[in-house]
């Protein structure tokens, strides 16, 4: 196998990392993750929340070698595979992580875990292939398919047990208190899925309150959400004059796609924090579960909207959080041997925690200041909000 190394985490003290591992991080592939922001722009609210994609890879990596000595039966060859995914599983992430995702999918059609996609041939592959390991095999594993997706891929996993941890970590909020050791613990895979042992229902609660804490007061703040929303604009605006590729941009760090972007008065506001001003911004009781309908098409409600106030359309953005669902309540807990419920319906909490995850979610429309009055009439009566609806906030 190798001599390991050993690595420092900020969460998890020493990690032992293999000698196939150690030479995939240092990759050019891994080692731009390095440089591409975990939480995109948190870190206009929260200074500390500077920590990347290198970092989460490797501590997801950690917690699969946790898991590892409890799996029996397993090959050591398989669980190689298993804990290279984890390690790769966000190597496919575009600049500022999840922030242009949905632009950079309308124009080349690729998810971040589409990695084979995304980098065909490349160094990382050749590691892999030197050591007998196929990049296919991988990207399954990183999709959530087969034996070992579930671990990484479902409503409960490695993948979520690190960032929750890591991101309440590096924000200094205080939420992610997940019971990391009882869920590694009682976790184990049964008919094809993630089951939790019956003693673990607790451990459960605690990612769900966890994430619940995190989607409005970092996830879903309304300071990285415009800043996003305005370099959005700026990157949509440079793919459809082709001053720049889908692949170019995938490809970039976050330094990278900001150096290309310099120059353009939006994204310079961005820089000296001058943001755009919530306009609107209210929950689905206010506006109907229908408006999720207009994802996708968000820059068409935006020039409806300037156009009534009688402004440039680039001085309006409108921004539409996919539906609000809590997927991890779907977790299977085992009751008795081989019988199984869901965690919403052996828990109080969990459907508690459900409906105002439901009542968190909130739809923003945005514009500089000057304009917010007259933006925020136009979008009312265009969405048919109430006049007397006053901002929603957290």
């Amino acid at each position: 196998m190798g001599e390991k190394v050993v690595i420092r985490d900020s969460l998890y003290g020493h990690v032992e990392v293999e000698e196939v591992a150690l030479s995939i991080l240092d990759s050019p592939q891994l080692q731009r993750l390095r440089r591409v922001s975990q939480l995109g722009f948190c870190s206009l609210v929260y200074p500390c929340a500077n920590h990347t994609r290198f970092e989460h890879s490797l501590g997801v990596y950690y917690l699969a070698s946790r898991l590892s000595r409890r799996l029996d039966d397993i090959s050591e060859d398989e669980l190689v595979d298993f804990r290279l995914a984890c390690l790769i599983h966000d190597v496919g992430h575009p600049p500022f992580s999840h922030t242009f995702e949905d632009i950079l999918f309308r124009y080349d059609g690729l998810h971040h875990t589409d990695i084979l996609k995304i980098f065909g041939r490349c160094e990382m592959a050749d590691i892999l292939n030197d050591h007998g390991i196929s990049l296919k095999v991988i990207e399954d594993i990183v999709h959530g398919n087969g034996m070992f997706g579930p671990l990484l891929s479902s409503e409960i996993d490695l993948d979520r047990m690190d960032y929750l941890r890591r991101d309440a970590y590096y924000t200094g909020v205080g939420y992610g208190l997940v019971d990391v050791e009882h869920l590694l613990h009682e976790i184990a895979l049964k008919n094809g899925g993630v089951v939790i042992g019956k003693g673990g229902l607790h451990a459960g609660e605690s990612l769900l309150i966890s994430r619940f804490l995190m989607y409005p007061t970092v996830y879903a703040h309304h300071v990285p959400r415009i800043a996003g929303c305005m370099l959005s604009y700026a990157l949509s605006e440079m793919l459809e004059e082709k001053e720049l590729k889908p692949n170019e941009a995938r490809m970039m760090c976050d330094w990278e796609l900001l150096e290309s972007m310099r120059g353009k008065k939006i994204v310079e506001d961005v820089l000296r924090r001058r943001l755009y001003k919530r306009a609107l911004f209210v929950g689905l009781k206010d506006v109907g579960e229908n408006v999720v309908e207009y994802r996708g098409r968000e820059r068409r409600l935006a020039y409806e909207i300037a156009e009534e106030a009688g402004i440039e359309p680039e001085n309006v953005l409108v921004d539409i959080p996919p539906y609000p669902e809590m997927e991890e309540k779907r977790a299977r807990i085992e009751i008795a041997e081989g019988e199984f419920k869901q965690l919403f319906e052996l828990s109080p909490l969990v459907r508690a925690l459900e409906k105002a995850h439901i009542e968190s979610w909130r739809m923003g429309v945005y514009s500089p200041k000057e304009y917010v009055d007259r933006v925020s009439k136009k979008a009312k009566d265009i969405l048919g909000v109430s006049s007397s609806v006053q901002q929603t906030l957290w």
